[in-house]
């Protein structure tokens, strides 16, 4: 019965800002593992208290309504809890699968090399890049602007989907089997051209399903 008892929220980010000045933080505990502690959850729950809200996103992440006011502290202390908050903004915002709860891991590395490396640059339009470990991507990288699928020490690349809207569709298969040693900078180059070519505030999707005839994605799609 409670799958349908409580079908509108009375505590959301829009109603809290109606009264107050709050912010949003969007919490998970890291980019490959999925699974909090009790602890975790603890430190959730106390720091959003009773004037803040929890809301669960499609993005891996809780997102907690906090006071402005007390932003600072609370990112601290979340941090201290083992806590990990994605950074918002016209970034490149990193996902990952869970390597079936770490049970194939021989991506990790190379899938945190990467995030060191491309977390946080700045693009034109908030771009998402999405690596799964295995073959089966069943955490959907073909489904976000980048997509990397991993198999046999090298990974396909997918580019240019529509995540929603009614003509919502995964992305193409840009470059098969790009070696472990060349992801980094194949990916650069990728970010550079969108960096480059791109309009303001262009979404990625629709930068490259308005250029994929272009020179530059033939000669990198050729010496990739």
């Amino acid at each position: 019965m409670n799958a349908f008892r409580s079908n509108i929220p009375e505590c959301t980010f829009e109603k809290l800002n109606i009264d107050g000045q709050f912010t949003r933080l969007a919490v998970s505990p890291g980019i490959i593992n999925k699974h909090y502690t009790p602890a975790q959850f603890q430190k959730i729950a106390e720091v959003v208290g009773d004037s803040g809200a929890i809301k669960y996103s499609a993005s891996y992440n809780l997102l907690l309504s906090i006071p402005t006011q007390t932003v600072q502290d609370v990112i601290s202390e979340l941090q201290e809890a083992g806590l990990y908050m994605t950074p918002s903004g016209s970034i490149i915002a990193f996902k990952a699968c869970d390597f079936c709860d770490g049970e194939r891991m021989e991506a990790a590395e190379i899938t945190e090399q990467l995030y060191i490396e491309l977390q946080g640059q700045t693009v034109p339009s908030r771009l998402r890049l999405n690596v799964n470990g295995c073959a089966s991507a069943c955490y959907n990288a073909v489904y976000d602007d980048i997509g990397l699928v991993y198999q046999k020490d090298s990974f396909d690349v997918y580019l240019g989907a529509i995540p929603m809207g009614a003509k919502a569709q995964a992305g193409t298969l840009f470059a098969k089997g790009v070696f472990v040693q060349e992801i980094a900078s194949f990916l650069q180059r990728i970010i550079g051209v969108y960096q480059q070519h791109a309009r303001p505030n262009e979404p990625f999707y629709k930068f490259y399903r308005r250029t994929n005839t272009a020179e530059y994605w033939q000669i990198m799609h050729n010496v990739k």
